[in-house]
């Protein structure tokens, strides 16, 4: 805690505003450690296919930090923002107007603004990524990977090439047996819904 106040003070001395109250100090907090969970949240949303395989081949674990893990993390991603812009807004109308109980009210209303847009981007690009001009029949026949292990009688998720661009699917081993780990070549071979049917193109290639 004494930290984070030493690390506010020192920022508020480079902007130059003296002897802050302590209404201050918990703003200029809430602005930057918000912002820098929020960097870290966009940061694993746009290195979700990376950092994803790397904790499934690495720790045995199914993790995946793309576009739709990070929809339905949004809540997380929403209280970043939140909370940053909480501090950001709440700064400016407390230097503004002097009005502790103005700046208060806000840094609450930026607050609740911000989980709403959160929300809202999320679920765009969650919707664009799953545009209804892709049908996961479309997949059918293409190669591709697995991006999260798929194990015996479990959906995991590939990655395979659909018109032109490369798109990270739910999918099920043919045999329900089967353990098809991260990385492993597959082939589409049918769809079920939004599940694709995949088969290891070593088992392909042996029939």
């Amino acid at each position: 805690m004494s930290e984070s106040v030493g690390s506010s003070m020192w920022i508020l001395d480079i902007l130059g505003i003296d002897a802050p109250s302590t209404l201050e100090i918990i703003f200029l907090s809430c602005a930057i450690f918000g912002a820098g969970f929020f960097i870290v949240m966009m940061t694993m949303m746009l290195l979700g296919g990376i950092v994803g395989g790397a904790i499934d081949t690495v720790f045995d674990a199914d993790v995946t930090l793309d576009t739709d893990l990070s929809f339905e993390l949004f809540t997380l991603q929403g209280i970043s923002a939140a909370i940053m812009m909480f501090g950001l807004v709440g700064m400016y109308a407390i230097k503004s107007t002097q009005t502790e109980v103005l700046a208060v009210f806000a840094g609450g209303i930026a607050a609740i603004g911000s989980l709403y847009a959160m929300k809202v981007m999320m679920q765009g690009i969650y919707n664009l990524q799953t545009d209804g001009t892709m049908h996961t029949s479309d997949a059918v026949g293409s190669r591709g990977s697995v991006y999260s292990r798929i194990k015996p009688g479990e959906t995991g998720e590939v990655q395979v090439p659909v018109h032109g661009g490369l798109r990270t699917l739910s999918a099920r081993a043919k045999d329900k047996t089967a353990l098809i780990q991260s990385g492993t070549f597959i082939k589409v071979i049918d769809s079920i819904g939004s599940i694709l049917i995949v088969e290891e193109l070593g088992e392909i290639e042996e029939e």
